[in-house]
């Protein structure tokens, strides 16, 4: 039986730190892969190819970093291209190509990319997209300069304006946010919200990652329940890393007491609630450290300042540490050393940091809202993250009940599990059987 087709966008990719959304495309491109399909991934690196270009000229170019950077620099002459796109169409139609990297090592690059049997580009498609959808509401069109493919569906892993011709369009909206707290993000204002309304309207199939946010998908965009499939965001297990190793590794490069630490992990960004916890652990005197490792997302600054401005005044007993983001092992390592995780989230359409912690049988801490209880069950001890009084109880708790840290490394694991790749990818099956691509899996029992 022939491999089925399916192309997937690359738009969290090739970016020097990756994010949730970026673990679960290579999370989807390996369900796709071992349904029995054949993986395209979509690049929108700056690279206009010409018949002149070489085969390994096109591949280091869309994968040479200066090149990008470089493309910057040439912003204006590419939106005074778009500008003219826009009067004559062009703008809302892209071609992609495919990439040979045969003569390129992958291996290095970190974040890992996702599987794929093919890579593809289309010059600088998602900049251009989003440009062109917040000057004038509209998708940009993308079609395939691939002889020997007809793909049976595009999935775009994100409300992301483009879609692909002649084929079932499928959309991931992990949540709702820049809807419900348009004051979380930013470069969109109410562009966001019509970019939804057109996903809403239009794609072929809606798949979500949670039984919250399909329920704030079916209310507040109109979409009816049979229109949108909880797929959930599989958990594959994380790297295999010796626990006296880690404790070697988070000693002697971190400068951090196995045991002895909180950590939390995620994006500097608003909906985290980083001012919150700081100010709770601060009132909780713990006695221990708390060491916040992610990248800077946007919207930082106040709590940047703040981790600083309490550093400072505590120069003698650092109470706080922004460790930055942090290869994959490391992140591992230091989840398996701490006395206990932290995440006390506003709003998460899944919180996969969560269950990695719980995975591994740390005792964790999380909000009560959003998904995280649908995802936790009784894992964790849940607080409301708008009480600071709350969430200090809460850090007291935990940090000093061991028979409840005890328990919830017992319970941990197993509510993780649930979360396997092998029953997403049954319910991934279900979703794609809706838009008449049938995937080489059986359909998942409901958990």
């Amino acid at each position: 039986m022939a491999a089925i087709p399916i192309l997937v966008d690359g738009f969290q990719f090739l970016r020097p730190s990756g994010t949730g959304i970026a673990s679960y495309v290579r999370s989807l491109t390996a369900m796709l892969k071992s349904s029995g399909c054949s993986v395209s991934v979509l690049y929108g690196q700056a690279f206009r190819p010409s018949a002149k270009t070489s085969p390994g000229a096109a591949a280091a170019t869309v994968f040479s970093r200066e090149i990008i950077k470089h493309g910057r620099v040439l912003g204006k002459a590419h939106n005074a291209s778009l500008a003219f796109g826009l009067i004559t169409g062009q703008a809302y139609r892209a071609k992609a190509v495919v990439i040979d990297t045969s003569q390129i090592d992958m291996r290095a690059i970190e974040p890992t990319l996702p599987a794929a049997d093919r890579l593809l580009n289309a010059n600088r498609l998602y900049a251009r997209a989003s440009t062109a959808f917040n000057l004038t509401g509209k998708f940009t069109e993308v079609s395939a300069d691939v002889d020997d493919c007809v793909f049976a569906a595009s999935h775009w892993t994100g409300p992301i304006p483009v879609r692909m011709r002649g084929v079932p369009n499928i959309y991931t909206l992990h949540d709702l946010i820049p809807l419900q707290f348009p004051y979380f993000v930013t470069g969109y204002g109410g562009r966001m919200y019509q970019m939804h309304e057109t996903i809403a309207r239009e794609a072929d199939h809606i798949i979500t990652v949670s039984e919250c946010s399909k329920r704030h998908i079916v209310e507040m965009l109109n979409v009816p329940d049979e229109r949108v499939t909880v797929t959930y965001q599989p958990v594959p297990p994380l790297p295999d890393l010796d626990m006296a190793d880690a404790e070697r590794l988070v000693q002697t490069i971190y400068g951090a007491t196995p045991g002895q630490y909180a950590l939390f992990l995620g994006a500097i960004e608003p909906k985290k609630n980083i001012k919150r916890l700081v100010e709770a652990f601060l009132l909780a005197d713990l006695g221990i450290p708390l060491l916040i490792a992610g990248p800077l997302g946007w919207l930082f600054d106040d709590d940047v300042a703040l981790m600083q401005t309490v550093n400072q005044a505590n120069q003698t007993e650092q109470k706080l540490r922004q460790l930055g983001f942090l290869p994959r092992r490391h992140v591992v390592a230091l989840l398996k050393c701490a006395k206990f995780f932290v995440f006390p989230s506003i709003y998460e359409g899944f919180g996969l940091p969560v269950i990695e912690a719980m995975q591994l049988g740390i005792p964790v801490l999380t909000s009560n809202n959003s998904s995280l209880p649908e995802v936790v069950g009784d894992a964790a001890v849940q607080i409301d993250p708008f009480s600071i009084s709350e969430m200090t109880s809460g850090l007291r708790r935990i940090n000093g009940d061991i028979d409840l840290r005890n328990d919830l490394r017992t319970k941990g694991p197993l509510q993780a599990a649930r979360f396997s790749p092998t029953y997403c990818q049954g319910l991934l099956a279900q979703a794609y059987k809706k838009v008449g691509v049938t995937l080489d899996q059986p359909v998942a029992k409901v958990l």
